[in-house]
């Protein structure tokens, strides 16, 4: 046990102190002239908090929601930043997902976090691998996204049938890089629309069939775009949905907070079921990794039409869906001189 005591110095503000070295909310200060062992051992200490913190702070929020008698008083207790919604439901539900006894040594707060979103077995995978290999938050949160992704093709490597509705977010690339925000090329890369319009997915379509296609608001105005995609995949453009993000993602010359959601058909099919007839827009913030969309979207869809349902690039298997990821050998008839389907 490290010595240190706890020093009142104010109605909100703790210092800690070990040996020589004082820390506080501003920072560390250092009295006289510490040997290395006092030096290293509060480093340790400081190394461990600092892997730490985030749960501590976690499991306070936990414990203080837990204690019926303290809720008219949580808000001043926890102070404004912290009783935030959002700060709140985040720091809960890692804390609900990774239970002490579930925890991985070695990783921090921040790898947890990263994970969230995966399923426990995937998670635990994905943090061991972290320890193992020394990765950061970040590349955590990469490689459980892969772990992910080729879990959606277990059982799916080959794509069989044909489907009546279609539902599909592409990897668009313009410009040599994908358009949809900062980064994106660390979490998927991107297809050409090329390569795109090589998918054989009009052998695996209804004579009669719908597609839904998600565009990025500057991936309408490439030439040639997402109507050769749509044309070469045997459907007709028709119509769309327009996803106002509610967040603001700056661009080139404005800040975007749309997607379109283009609606295409290949003979006739109009909605099994047309009333109630749904908005054109739709507003609802992102949730979840880079790129996702709203779950709403789907069950949209499943409200207007029957299946058989086929969703291409997706990142998760739904049910009653054909959920078909970022293998070539799902068309393994049409792909011996096409490398071109990759990692979404």
């Amino acid at each position: 046990m490290l010595p240190r005591q706890l020093h009142k110095v104010g109605p909100l503000l703790d210092v800690l102190v070990i040996g020589p070295f004082t820390l506080g909310e501003k920072g560390m200060s250092v009295k006289g002239r510490p040997s290395f062992e006092e030096y290293e051992r509060v480093g340790v200490f400081i190394r461990n908090a600092h892997k730490a913190s985030g749960w501590w702070l976690a499991d306070w929020i936990a414990y203080g929601e837990g204690r019926e008698e303290w809720k008219p008083k949580l808000e001043a207790m926890m102070g404004p930043d912290i009783v935030k919604d959002a700060t709140v439901r985040q720091y809960r539900y890692i804390a609900k997902k990774f239970p002490p006894s579930t925890r991985v040594d070695g990783a921090s707060f921040s790898h947890h976090a990263a994970v969230v979103n995966l399923s426990d077995d995937l998670a635990q995978e994905a943090l061991e691998k972290a320890v193992h290999e020394d990765l950061s938050a970040h590349e955590t949160q990469r490689a459980g996204r892969q772990m992910q992704r080729r879990k959606v093709l277990e059982g799916q490597a080959v794509l069989e049938g044909v489907y009546r509705v279609l539902y599909a977010d592409p990897p668009w690339i313009y410009g040599n890089r994908p358009p949809s925000g900062f980064g994106a090329q660390e979490h998927y890369r991107g297809m050409t629309i090329e390569d795109l319009c090589k998918l054989p997915v009009q052998a695996h379509t209804s004579v009669n069939a719908v597609l839904f296609l998600w565009v990025t608001a500057p991936m309408l105005y490439e030439n040639p775009g997402p109507r050769e995609v749509i044309e070469a995949w045997g459907f007709t453009p028709k119509t769309g949905i327009v996803w106002d993000k509610v967040r603001h993602n700056f661009g080139n010359y404005v800040s975007v907070r749309h997607e379109h959601l283009l609606i295409a058909t290949r003979g006739s099919c109009t909605p099994d079921r047309p009333t109630p007839m749904p908005d054109s827009v739709v507003t609802e913030r992102p949730e979840g990794e880079h790129s996702a969309k709203p779950e709403s979207f789907r069950k949209l869809i499943e409200t207007l039409y029957d299946g058989p349902y086929l969703e291409l690039f997706a990142r998760r298997r739904s049910d009653g869906w054909t959920s078909w990821g970022d293998d070539p050998r799902a068309w393994p008839s049409d792909t011996e001189n096409f490398a071109g389907v990759v990692a979404r």
